[in-house]
């Protein structure tokens, strides 16, 4: 009868530690996994810029030229692409 508690409790342990490695690798997953998409996304910033760029087609900008935008709220905002040294 010892023998038969013996496998049980050897088997209950193995359990025991099998769910808790599960446990781990699903937090530790989830945690890389939030930190790559939070770093995968842009920022707001980023965004903003991104959409000034494709909307006023700044990449046509030549060194030297200066593209002058006012917004309703009279609010200017001058963008120079500056040559490269």
């Amino acid at each position: 009868m010892s023998e038969w508690a013996e496998y049980l409790n050897t088997g209950l342990a193995l359990l025991g530690w099998l769910y808790i490695m599960v446990k781990a690798g699903e937090w530790l997953t989830s945690t890389v996994l939030k930190k790559w998409c939070n770093r995968r996304k842009e920022s707001r910033k980023q965004k903003a810029v991104n959409e000034l760029y494709d909307a006023f087609q700044l990449d046509q900008i030549k060194d030297g030229q200066t593209l002058k935008v006012t917004t309703k709220g009279s609010l200017t905002i001058m963008m120079v692409r500056s040559e490269r040294p």
